[in-house]
């Protein structure tokens, strides 16, 4: 049984998107430890079976000077036997683990982290075309931990404890505790704005699939998008619940056991609608649909049809220079209900 780290240095998304990799490590017997970089990701990943422990590069010990040697003691104290990072990672990620005196460190090597990929003891280009969810997996084959995607995505159930805790806000807040919904993410990471489609598309196709399957609205608007739940529900003729601000990553997952479906933007809980086998429709603009798109038989990518669109890649973001939302007011709530009608008939 070896002692493993995986790294996933990137954002909430990219953590879901390694629980794959980390599940077959586990299965193969693997003592697994998470370092991502959100401590958000807690509640969530001390819940997931497949993590026996997890370290918060984000946590606030760990900030500054002094914080990243802590950090770094913290690492060689736990004498990991291998660094497994999860793609994408970058040339920081790869030295930090040399540093920590990890023997094995494996990883993938790309023209935007130039030279860092010197730090693995073994690389492998990246697939061409390929979602970060199959990159991962190929870092687990090359152990000899072949799996199939399906055998090990949707990787999440929602533990009892969370769905009853979600049916208990609902029934506080004057909701059918027993009803079935459609969950909407207005948001995404803050800096994100670009990433984000308009509020009254997001009303507009809410009443949409009201009408159609019945299912009315829970709007999960975190702390990133203050008020645009609120917004969606004020612009909505059709029932709509907006969280604004409430709970935390796994209350949002406990939520998501109550739906039947998840409308998105790009973003973490995307990812997490779509690894608990939520049928997920999500929209796209300045990133690359075949990197981050929902994984598998049950998710579908509505994308942009501007054609400066995907402006982002594994490099630094330079921003838009166009105005707010620019590639995503072009995309018609029509397009998304034709996906969606797609994927609930199914």
């Amino acid at each position: 049984m070896a002692n493993t780290l995986v790294i996933s240095l990137q954002g909430i998304g990219n953590a879901l998107l390694a629980l794959p990799l980390v599940e077959a490590l586990h299965r193969a017997g693997d003592h697994t430890t998470l370092l991502a970089l959100s401590p958000r990701l807690r509640p969530l990943v001390e819940r997931a079976p497949m993590i026996d422990d997890f370290i918060a590069a984000g946590d606030a010990q760990y900030s500054g000077f002094a914080g990243r040697w802590r950090l770094l003691g913290e690492l060689r104290h736990h004498r990991f036997d291998r660094a497994v990072f999860s793609f994408p990672s970058g040339k920081r990620a790869y030295l930090l683990a040399r540093l920590a005196g990890i023997p094995q460190r494996i990883g993938h090597r790309y023209d935007e982290i130039g030279r860092g990929y010197r730090h693995l003891t073994q690389s492998f280009e990246p697939l061409r075309k390929g979602h970060d969810l199959e990159q991962n997996l190929q870092l687990a084959e090359s152990l000899g931990l072949e799996h199939r995607a399906a055998e090990l995505w949707p990787t999440l159930s929602v533990p009892d404890e969370l769905q009853q805790r979600a049916r208990d806000y609902l029934a506080k807040n004057g909701l059918d505790p027993q009803a079935r919904y459609v969950g909407l993410h207005t948001g995404c990471d803050g800096r994100w704005i670009e990433k984000r489609w308009p509020e009254k598309y997001f009303s507009a196709t809410a009443a949409a699939v009201y009408e159609q399957y019945g299912l009315p609205a829970l709007v999960f608007d975190g702390p990133g998008e203050p008020g645009s739940g609120l917004k969606v529900k004020r612009l909505c003729k059709t029932p709509v619940h907006a969280l604004d601000g409430w709970g935390d990553l796994a209350d949002a997952w406990g939520l998501l056991g109550c739906c039947d479906l998840f409308i998105s933007n790009d973003s973490g809980l995307m990812n997490l609608a779509a690894a608990c086998g939520v049928p997920t429709v999500a929209v796209f603009g300045p990133s690359q649909v075949h990197r981050t798109r929902p994984f598998g038989p049950h998710g579908r990518a509505v994308v942009t049809e501007r054609t400066c669109a995907p402006c982002y890649g594994l490099g630094r973001y330079a921003g838009c220079p166009y105005e707010y939302n620019h590639c995503l007011t072009h995309l018609s709530p029509t397009r998304v209900t034709a996906a969606i009608d797609e994927l609930m008939k199914r």
